[in-house]
């Protein structure tokens, strides 16, 4: 059975080649595929890729790409596998475990935060979360099968959420397996606003969406970090410039 990883990226330079190695680690081409799907990296992202891996390019946005991603797989499983994360030893035959589990819809793992500094990444990284829908998010890599990803109707493409109305979707759909090993998740956002901090704001965050009725656009405008903020603000001056020259192209032609 081929098994899809699916990797969004975008300017993930410094992390996508040790996503693909534990991806791939000790399993063949007939048993994992990873397809990486960007959304207009500009710092060397794609030339990091090994030769053999497929990848996509297309509409910015962690949804969109992942959707793109899965479109472009040939997995009958599809796990979708942020690309500052790491999936465990053995990570293959715990997924095919857990789906074959009665009434089982999809999944995640246990994650550990890397690098751990202070107390309150230890204690995240020492306990086990329950298999709740509120919970599993993308940073603990999600997984189903193809028919439940496309019966879903996949991500919803929205700026922020995502991971959270698919696992709600997942949920809905049937009962969620944690995995017990645990996928290595980089801490640079929790530690670039502080993990207290950063922790309760993902809680107002999720308060704010599913009870107060903030829209993921709302939200997405103070969650993302200031990696993302560069990127996406290099990104914007791209497309002005490349529409300038277009709107001068045109003006030099008339």
């Amino acid at each position: 059975m081929l098994i899809s990883v699916v990797i969004p990226t975008l300017n993930e330079a410094q992390m996508i080649e040790a996503s693909i190695q534990a991806a791939r680690a000790g399993y063949g081409p007939r048993e994992v595929e990873v397809v990486v799907a960007d959304g207009g990296s500009f710092d060397g992202t794609l030339d990091m890729l090994p030769t053999d891996v497929r990848w996509v390019r297309g509409s910015r946005g962690r949804a969109a790409q992942m959707n793109q991603g899965a479109a472009e797989a040939l997995g009958d499983i599809l796990v979708f596998c942020h690309a500052d994360t790491r999936l465990p030893s053995g990570w293959r035959d715990a997924i095919i475990a857990a789906l074959a589990e009665p009434g089982v819809s999809g999944g995640g793992f246990q994650a550990l935060y890397k690098p751990q500094r202070g107390w309150l990444l230890w204690f995240i990284n020492h306990i086990r979360v329950p298999a709740v829908w509120l919970i599993l998010q993308g940073d603990r890599a999600q997984f189903m099968t193809r028919a439940t990803y496309e019966q879903i109707g996949g991500f919803p493409e929205i700026p922020l959420m995502e991971d959270v109305e698919m696992a709600r979707r997942l949920h809905q759909r049937g009962r969620l397996k944690v995995v017990t090993s645990r996928v290595v998740t980089s801490s640079r956002r929790m530690l670039e606003r502080g993990p207290t901090r950063y922790l309760l704001e993902v809680a107002w965050n999720l308060t704010r969406y599913l009870l107060l009725g903030a829209t993921p656009e709302e939200i997405a405008l103070s969650y993302r970090s200031s990696r993302e903020r560069i990127a996406e603000a290099a990104l914007m001056r791209a497309d002005h410039d490349c529409r300038r020259s277009d709107d001068d192209d045109r003006t030099a032609t008339t």
